[in-house]
């Protein structure tokens, strides 16, 4: 195929940056002190895809990525209408289901705090938009029966396995049911069940290849939830040098924003930035300006909800 030259900024109706949010300032520091984005094993509902291995059901693994959105800057404080369900929800004030239904963003969804970069830095650095099923659709239903044959067969290609492996770690169903924890008047948490919209989020990942994974011994999709649910602290240890070559990697130049929820939240990001040691960035300019060009990237919630 003829290459096509094409500027980054070459998304017409879609916003030419992604995001990657998260709920506390320590995932942000240490993304900006590691220089590097590092993955997490995250559940991935397959329930609709019916995956058997003889009497023994999948409906969900665990798939090794990082997840990004792809959303227009100033819809990141737009409020939207949720459909929350199930009885944590039902045992709920009327007015905190009001609050919960009605008063929703996707910040208030995904975390505060978060960082961006192009789109053009995404596509250099493998990541997939990912391929949302229609659990209704033909398609749908001859992919799983190709993972039922292959999962039935006494004999198999490991080129199919890796093919159906690959596939696994970027869809996602079109809608499906996601848990947030959600502060009750009382000050008590309670994880709440929302019917969600997969597709709205436009979803591109960042899944280490198997060559990669292989180097350190670990897999992208791990099927027996018992391996994460009794070792949760695998997660933990992803962060450590050992596993250095799975993790994201990006120069400081690449970062478009820099999101943080309140002023007291950028004096805390900035003083991180200060600290960064010297050696992360490029020697060839000063380092303070490299510093304050970075900082100049932070922007902060509570003032776009103000002015957008």
């Amino acid at each position: 195929m003829k290459n096509i030259d094409l500027k980054h900024d070459d998304y017409a109706q879609s916003a030419n940056t992604i995001f990657n949010f998260m709920k506390k300032s320590s995932y942000l520091k240490e993304i900006l002190q590691k220089k590097a984005i590092i993955p997490r094993y995250c559940k991935e509902n397959f329930e609709y895809l019916n995956i058997h291995n003889e009497d023994i059901f999948f409906p969900e693994a665990f798939v090794l990525q990082k997840c990004f959105c792809d959303i227009p800057l100033h819809k990141l404080t737009e409020s939207f209408n949720l459909n929350p369900v199930g009885e944590n929800y039902q045992r709920l004030s009327t007015n905190e289901k009001k609050k919960i239904k009605n008063n929703y963003t996707h910040t208030d969804f995904y975390g505060e705090y978060g960082i961006a970069f192009s789109k053009e830095w995404a596509e250099k650095n493998d990541l997939q938009p990912i391929h949302y099923l229609n659990e209704q659709s033909q398609y749908t239903k001859n992919f799983a029966e190709m993972i039922g044959n292959v999962m039935d067969a006494a004999d198999i290609s490991d080129l199919y396995v890796d093919d159906i492996l690959d596939r696994l770690c970027f869809i996602k169903p079109l809608r499906g049911i996601m848990k947030r924890k959600n502060e009750k008047e009382t000050g008590d948490k309670i994880e709440i069940e929302f019917q969600k919209n997969f597709h709205d989020e436009k979803e591109w990942r960042y899944v280490p290849s198997k060559e990669v994974t292989k180097t350190v011994n670990i897999e992208r999709v791990i099927a027996n939830s018992y391996l994460l649910e009794e070792n949760i602290d695998i997660n933990q240890k992803l962060n450590t040098l050992q596993y250095e070559k799975i993790w994201l990697h990006y120069d400081y130049k690449d970062i478009r924003y820099i999101i943080v929820p309140d002023a007291s939240a950028r004096i805390e990001i900035i003083n991180t930035i200060i600290d960064i040691p010297r050696e992360k960035f490029n020697s060839e300019t000063d380092i303070m300006i490299q510093k304050y060009i970075l900082i100049s990237r932070i922007m902060v919630l509570e003032e776009i909800r103000k002015d957008w």
